[in-house]
């Protein structure tokens, strides 16, 4: 008996523990009063104590022979903050990288499509648009944006952009300025673009203006056509009329030039582009602060020494010509145009010269032209008729009397007084002009020319 008592006890003792033990001594010996309700729910949780504790105790044994994992936790939290740190550093390089992708895609899509060109110029600056179908029955390249001119040009786009950007006040000029003397007096402005320039519009005269034919009233600027054909059809005429348009190429504008490439077809911001590189301002060279300016003096227009400009002029003109020749058929008028010298020819002594000249003033008036108020003449068959510089009376063109009288005048005093004297005295290079104005004379009398070479032979040397 008193065994099965041991054995009921130990039992007991294993299955809630050494503390509910203890509770249940103090309460048999009166130390401690509960309720069955109260001591029922105290064993209830002291069994599940012991168990949990059975539970650690057995996890505590098995991790006493296993080295200790704390350095390896630490390793463990090191590795996993190294990782953070690696992680934050690839998106913050990622982030840079994307942000310098953005930076440069915003960088070439100036380059390729600016929305500036400088004060004046950049009103309706957009690259789209434009008319593909038109430029490809025209022969002309297409072109949507710089980047497409800048490959079809082979000049990098940077370059395009220096060169069509409109400064006010810039340190370099494009162009060489100079002043030639005029045959009546006075002075001509000339403007000589620089090797970029130069470049530039080469290709654009090329590639786009040679393209697009002027009309047939046009004399000047074109292949086969010269002084000489100007005035043999005007020839025998019993009235003549000439007509100069004051200021020609300083009357074009950047807006009409610009204007002029968007008929062909491109868009409006490429038309710009091309119109800038065509186009300069007046500058006037300026110091300041020790720096050397070049100062635009108004608008852009058709500078006279740019080798697209007299293309320009002969398709800006076309509907000028136009109109004046459909108005000369009408009224039974000749009509041809060198560059702002405009002629009419009638073979009729009785024709109506109030009708012609108020309706060509009408029409060049519209086409927003001004008609030099001191140079238009008008030349009746008995009077010397001349068109650019040529006689036109008889039945063949010749050089007037008195300007073969001046020519050999020059000769004369060159061969004198020698070519740096004459160069001074004439204000340009004398050998270059005699050897120019021969040139003039083999175009209209080709054996007058030849007797001239036999007397003067430094006017053949190379």
């Amino acid at each position: 008996m008193a065994n099965q008592t041991t054995t009921n006890w130990r039992a007991e003792l294993r299955s809630v523990g050494k503390q509910y033990f203890e509770i249940q001594e103090m309460i048999r010996m009166g130390f401690l009063k509960l309720d069955p309700a109260e001591l029922d729910m105290l064993k209830q949780r002291y069994t599940e104590l012991n168990k949990v504790n059975k539970e650690l105790n057995k996890l505590s044994k098995e991790l006493e022979g296993l080295e200790d994992i704390t350095p390896l936790i630490k390793e463990i939290r090191k590795n996993r903050i190294e990782r953070v740190k690696a992680a934050r550093a690839i998106r913050k390089v990622e982030k840079a990288q994307k942000e310098k992708e953005r930076k440069a895609e915003i960088a070439q899509r100036k380059k390729d499509t600016p929305y500036y060109l400088g004060d004046g110029v950049s009103a309706g600056l957009k690259f789209e648009g434009g008319n593909e179908a038109q430029l490809k029955e025209a022969g002309l390249p297409v072109v949507n944006n710089v980047r497409d001119l800048s490959e079809l040009m082979a000049m990098p786009q940077s370059d395009i952009l220096w060169l069509s950007y409109h400064r006010k006040a810039a340190s370099m000029d494009h162009y060489s300025r100079f002043q030639i003397p005029k045959r009546k007096g006075g002075f001509r402005s000339i403007a000589s673009p620089k090797p970029k320039t130069r470049k530039a519009q080469q290709w654009i005269l090329e590639n786009i203006l040679s393209k697009i034919d002027c009309h047939e009233a046009a004399m000047a600027f074109r292949p086969g056509k010269s002084i000489a054909d100007n005035a043999h059809f005007h020839l025998q005429a019993e009235v003549l009329i000439r007509i100069d348009l004051k200021d020609f190429f300083p009357s074009l504008k950047f807006g009409r030039v610009k204007g002029l490439f968007k008929s062909f077809g491109y868009n409006e911001g490429v038309a710009s582009v091309l119109a800038l590189m065509c186009t300069d301002a007046l500058r006037l060279s300026a110091k300041l602060e020790g720096k050397q300016y070049f100062v635009a003096l108004g608008e852009r227009y058709l500078p006279q020494g740019a080798c697209t400009s007299p293309a320009i002029t002969n398709l800006i003109c076309r509907k000028l010509d136009n109109r004046l020749s459909k108005l000369g058929d009408k009224l039974d008028w000749k009509y041809t145009r060198y560059a702002d010298d405009m002629v009419f020819s009638s073979s009729n002594k009785e024709t109506d010269l109030k009708h012609i000249l108020g309706l060509s003033k009408k029409i060049i008036g519209e086409e927003n032209f001004v008609i030099h108020p001191d140079k238009t003449m008008v030349m009746r068959g008995h009077q010397r008729q001349t068109v650019t510089g040529v006689v036109v009376n008889n039945d063949e063109i010749r050089i007037s009397r008195r300007d073969m009288r001046n020519f050999r005048a020059f000769l004369h005093q060159y061969e004198q007084k020698g070519a740096a004297e004459m160069t001074k005295q004439l204000g340009k290079d004398a050998t270059a002009y005699g050897k120019g104005y021969l040139a003039f004379v083999q175009m209209i009398n080709p054996a007058q020319a030849e007797k001239f070479k036999a007397k003067h032979g430094w006017l053949s040397q190379a």
